[in-house]
């Protein structure tokens, strides 16, 4: 099912003290081989803002941990109107939603610099316990929230309606120390990079996403051979990668235009 997204004032955003505003460039560390930003890349944009505004509000990781706590994405969704080139230069906005006690939706927006949209993503977190990894109450480590915010996807988050048994496996990955982040597993971005090697040179080179949705579901960590995963299905694909148990550890849905 299609999803509603909304049109925002970035501009106007700026003036709200829970939001983050940066422009930044299309660097070569951004693009892939069609020479314009590549959908990982988007990914690790997106988060970089994420964790930027989270900073700017006292409440990323380095803050959060002296009250127990730490932040874990577990889905997200993005939106793709038009891919910017090499060198171009973008906006990106972002400001936290939420509706629920633990959960936190950031949301992100890249534009032009006059606010034409590129890409609209929302991302959903919790403040999960350094021990227990369970989720935490947000007020446990007073999170801000403005209700006046209206988040940038309606309904934004699906479950993929794919059986087991019509994923089919493309190829496997030892986990690799430069897969790893600060956590000490697999970093997010590298999920998405390993699921994309499903399409060949052409495909990423010619087809542009429309919709791209992400979940994350389980870490894993040096030395684990993960299996990739891929089903087309009613004009999306669908990746998979599992862990040697059979454990789902990332799912991701795209649609190219």
């Amino acid at each position: 099912m299609d999803y509603i997204y909304v049109m925002i004032d970035i501009f106007a955003l700026t003036q709200n003290p829970i939001a983050f505003q940066k422009p930044r460039t299309i660097t070569s560390a951004y693009i892939d081989v069609s020479g314009k930003m590549g959908i990982a890349q988007t990914v690790l944009m997106v988060q970089d803002n994420f964790t930027e505004n989270f900073g700017k509000i006292k409440q990323d990781n380095f803050f959060v941990k002296e009250k127990g706590g730490y932040w874990a994405i577990s889905k997200a969704r993005f939106k793709f109107f038009q891919r910017p080139y090499w060198r171009e230069k973008v906006l990106t906005t972002s400001y936290p939603t939420c509706d629920s006690l633990i959960r936190v939706n950031e949301n992100t927006a890249i534009t032009t610099t006059e606010g034409e949209p590129i890409v609209f993503a929302v991302q959903e977190t919790c403040c999960l316990d350094l021990n227990r990894h369970r989720p935490m109450k947000l007020s446990t480590v007073d999170f801000p929230v403005d209700a006046s915010l209206t988040p940038l996807l309606e309904e934004p988050f699906s479950k993929f309606d794919v059986d087991d048994s019509e994923f089919a496996e493309v190829y496997q990955q030892t986990v690799l120390p430069q897969h790893i982040d600060m956590s000490h597993h697999v970093n997010n971005i590298e999920y998405v990079k390993l699921s994309l090697n499903v399409f060949n040179i052409d495909d990423l080179e010619l087809c542009l996403p429309s919709d791209m949705e992400l979940h994350f579901l389980g870490e894993s960590h040096v030395g684990q051979v993960l299996k990739v995963l891929r089903s087309d299905k009613k004009g999306a694909t669908y990746m998979r990668i599992v862990d040697e148990t059979g454990r789902i550890v990332f799912e991701m849905k795209i649609k190219f235009k």
